[in-house]
């Protein structure tokens, strides 16, 4: 009996190696007729060079031109000389394919019966020790017996083929198996060939499917199809003819998207999980994605123990590779050449490092680029170019902004494709479906929309989309908590950084850069962003400033935003007022009331930052007079607050706190208070921030302090960070030191450092070193309390901030009069008491005083301790006109200290 290929008009027996076209011979070298055999033994099937020069020249060395040549006179005499082949394709620097079916036939006998099934149809290897897919075999093995056809799908390299291994592995199906590898198949039709193949069927007739299910009709079985997604219409076909005619047929199939078969059931494969936050090697090892590379490291380095100064890297490799099995293999194997740290850093080029897999795994494996060429390949043109263009968005995105960002005719169904084929995730948090592409699979697309000459066109759309989103969500992110915005911008900010960047830059478009800068304003505040913020002024003004008259109003608001307080350089006060003079005339000549508001707002806060508050009561006046034009009722109230804030510094204390009363009572029945963006803070807590300050001022301690905690806890409540710094810096800690705890002002001073420095927010940092400087003088230490307060007060006064510079110069004082330099400390607090006298400021005049005096009591003279009982005497007067119960308690002690009766208090709050 002799076997027999039958192939188009061809035929030909191996033993006899002739070649036959319609009966008649057709002359072949016999090196060609080597080289067709091998192809027609593996039809479909990718054979490289290195394989095939093996098989006809066993142990001859034979360059790959030679085999060329070779090739070349087989497709001559087949008649393959056509562009697209008909029998043999090449795929360029790997090796051929035979590509036509294939009828095998054993002349003179009946259809084979059912053979034993191949040992080369199992599969090539099961899987070592797996992590974190128990709960996953368990499921897909359940869905085996509930249905006949089961697909595992997932994004490549996540481990499909891995699971499908490990649920043969564990035993479960009865029946014979066989594992057939797709990969290497060059199109759908010769999958029929492949199987009958792989289940030793000798065909004799053109209906190879029909064979292939008589053969299996009597047979249980399971038939395992691993990465069918490039051949996947033609799979799905061949599994529908054939379960119909097998009744005891199972097939298990991986691919990157669903066959869409009938009676299919799909498992859709996720990334490894990853941990939530770990800091410690126990922590970490909790997780798969982390116990799969330790494991890969180990057998790469001959012995790794992950450790707890490792695990913050490992964890991080783990977390940017995306919990993708491959990927983390990948990246365990670069350690022999480099270190855990090195790694890490090194992974912002991943598809540099990535590329080093087992010599046995399959060749779209040994890269991770590979893998992804294998899903990008096998895609359309369109899906292609979708998948290039979603690679903009730099976290989660929705079917809205996807179908903005998109260019194709029908953005909903290639957004659909791109998640059946496991190329976008699906994340379902929330009411709205949101997308994702994995990290790994946005850098690849990425490369390729630069390389496609596209760029422009998806960063223009991408950057139009985030500003309309933006514009229209301005009033929500003036005023709603952060987790209640209607999108999560938050998600958004890298994708909004990366789209600035791209309209200033040399190839961008500025003046979409310009709106979309003025559009993130708000959201660059909210969650204080400063740093992006300055940078995106800076070019947005720079542009605009250039071209006058082009759009004034943008001008506008992006010089309003550059005199933010907490924009301008410490060294530079100027800055500031120059922005917002320059915003206020623009908005004057366009008739804006909105920003001549902020601009008199910001001007005023200017002038209290400068401890002139008899100048900012003019500006709270010229606000409160322009208020009443405003669209926003609301603006009255916030010119009551201004007013009220500028009464406190003045020394007004118990009119500032009345004020502040009313006001916040009226300011609970504004629908949106959205004026922490207009007005930079939440205006609740500015207000209860001074509302503090003069119940202490006022003699009620304890209530001052209440209030300071209880706004804390509103500030931390609502998210806002600048908000926060504020409340830390002029009411908990001032608090504290004034009411002697300490303890509690050192954890506050704490605090208000590392917020600020969060938060790049020098000034408010620097006034932790002048609070610190308090508690060193508490304890007697002067010399420390001077390093500290020096310093400080010389950058706060280059900056214009000289809010609390008179206390601070009585904490200098004091010092200075420890150390026994009593004058030079009499002159500190002279110069204080002076510019109280030019600039109307108050608020701490009474304990000048009390300081006055002390220094006084302090010197050499005869008559120093009159003198000081004098000053103490002035500084109760003062502190009794002004209402001030807090300081008067104060100067009664020094008073009694001096021998003087005790005094009732007479401007307790009440």
């Amino acid at each position: 009996m002799e076997e027999e290929f039958h192939f188009g008009a061809f035929s030909i027996v191996p033993a006899r190696r002739s070649l036959m076209r319609n009966g008649s011979a057709v002359p072949l070298g016999s090196r060609a007729v080597d080289i067709l055999l091998f192809l027609l033994h593996h039809p479909g099937e990718l054979k490289t060079n290195a394989e095939i020069v093996r098989q006809v020249w066993p142990e001859t060395f034979v360059d790959e031109a030679n085999l060329r040549v070779h090739v070349s006179a087989l497709r001559k005499a087949l008649g393959d000389v056509r562009r697209e082949p008909q029998f043999i394709a090449n795929v360029p620097g790997r090796g051929y394919t035979f590509i036509a079916p294939v009828n095998r036939r054993s002349n003179g006998a009946e259809p084979a019966a059912a053979s034993p099934i191949p040992q080369k149809s199992r599969p090539e290897r099961l899987p070592g020790r797996i992590f974190g897919r128990e709960q996953t075999i368990a499921a897909v093995a359940g869905q085996l017996a509930k249905s006949r056809l089961v697909t595992i799908a997932g994004p490549g390299g996540i481990g499909k083929s891995t699971v499908a291994r490990a649920l043969i592995a564990r035993g479960g199906f009865e029946g014979e198996i066989v594992w057939i590898d797709l990969s290497e198949v060059a199109t759908g039709n010769l999958v029929p060939t492949v199987l009958a193949s792989a289940l030793g069927i000798l065909s004799r007739s053109d209906d190879i499917v029909r064979e292939i299910a008589v053969h299996l009709q009597p047979r249980n079985l399971l038939l395992v199809l691993d990465s069918c997604e490039h051949v996947v219409a033609d799979i799905a076909e061949l599994a529908e003819d054939l379960l119909a005619e097998a009744p005891d047929l199972h097939i298990l199939a991986t691919s990157r998207e669903p066959l869409r078969a009938d009676g299919e059931r799909v498992h859709r494969l996720l990334p490894l999980d990853l941990p939530a936050s770990a800091v410690t090697a126990e922590a970490a090892l909790v997780s798969p994605a982390v116990q799969l590379f330790v494991e890969r490291a180990d057998a790469c380095l001959g012995g790794y123990e992950l450790t707890d100064e490792d695990a913050t890297d490992v964890v991080d490799i783990c977390t940017r590779l995306d919990g993708i099995a491959l990927a983390i293999e990948l990246a365990a194997g670069r350690l022999e050449a480099t270190g855990i740290a090195a790694l890490s850093r090194s992974l912002s080029d991943c598809f540099r490092v990535l590329t080093r897999g087992r010599r046995t795994a399959l060749p779209r494996h040994q890269t991770l680029r590979a893998t992804l060429d294998w899903s990008y390949l096998i895609l359309s043109q369109e899906e292609q170019q979708a998948l290039r263009e979603l690679s903009v968005f730099r976290g989660r995105f929705s079917g809205r902004a996807a179908g903005a960002v998109l260019s194709g005719s029908e953005p909903e169904d290639l957004l659909a494709a791109l998640v059946a084929k496991s190329l976008v995730v699906v994340e379902s948090a929330t009411d709205e479906t949101l997308y994702r592409l994995l990290d790994t699979t946005r850098l690849y697309a990425g490369e390729k929309l630069a390389g496609s000459g596209e760029l422009p066109g998806a960063m223009a759309r991408f950057s139009t989309h985030l500003s309309v989103a933006l514009e229209s969500a301005e009033q929500d992110l003036y005023a709603a908590l952060p987790e209640e915005w209607p999108d999560d911008f938050a998600q958004q900010v890298p994708g909004l950084r990366a789209a600035v960047d791209w309209a200033f830059g040399p190839f961008g478009d500025a003046l979409l850069g310009v709106r979309l800068t003025v559009a993130a304003l708000p959201l660059f505040f909210r969650l204080s962003l400063l740093d992006e913020c300055l940078a995106a002024l800076t070019h947005a003004i720079a542009f605009l400033d250039a071209r006058p008259g082009l759009d004034e109003r943008s001008r506008m608001k992006l010089y309003a935003a550059l005199g933010w307080p907490q924009l301008r350089a410490t060294h530079a006060p100027e800055l500031g007022v120059a922005a917002w003079t320059t915003a206020r005339r623009i908005a004057e000549e366009l008739g804006d009331i909105d920003h001549q508001l902020r601009a008199i707002w910001a001007l005023w806060v200017d002038m209290l930052n400068r401890a002139e508050p008899r100048q900012g009561l003019e500006l709270a006046a010229r606000f409160t007079a322009l208020a009443p034009s405003s669209s926003d009722p609301s603006d009255i109230i916030i010119g009551r607050r201004m007013r009220a804030a500028t009464l406190h510094w003045l020394g007004r204390h118990a009119e500032s706190r009345d004020e502040l009363l009313a006001m916040l009572a009226d300011y609970e029945h504004v629908p949106q208070a959205h004026h922490s963006v207009r007005f930079q803070f939440d205006q609740r807590v500015t207000a209860r921030i001074i509302l503090a300050r003069c119940l202490w001022m006022s003699g009620d301690e304890k209530a001052a302090l209440d209030e300071a905690e209880e706004t804390m806890r509103y500030a931390r409540e609502i998210g806002h960070n600048h908000s926060i710094s504020n409340l830390l810096a002029e009411a908990v800690c001032p608090l504290a030191l004034l009411s002697g705890n300490d303890e509690e002002a050192a954890n506050a001073i704490r605090l208000l450092r590392d917020h600020t420095k969060a938060l790049s927010l020098d000034v408010w940092h620097t006034y932790a070193d002048g609070f610190e400087a308090e508690l060193h003088l508490h304890a007697g230490e002067y010399r420390l309390c001077l390093a500290k307060l020096r310093p400080a007060m010389d950058i706060l006064d280059r900056a214009g901030f000289n809010l609390f510079r008179t206390y601070f110069q009585s904490i200098e004082a004091q010092a200075l009069s420890g150390l026994g330099q009593h004058a030079e400390a009499g002159g500190v607090i002279d110069a204080a008491l002076v510019h109280c006298d030019v600039s109307g400021e108050r608020w701490c005049l009474p304990e000048l005083l009390r300081v006055k005096a002390l220094v006084t009591a302090k010197g050499q003279g005869p008559d120093a301790l009159d003198a000081a009982s004098a000053i103490l005497e002035v500084a109760r007067t003062a502190a009794r006109q002004d209402r001030a119960a807090g300081w008067e308690r104060r100067i009664n002690l020094e008073l009694e200290a001096l021998g003087h009766e005790p005094a009732q208090l007479s401007g307790a709050a009440g």
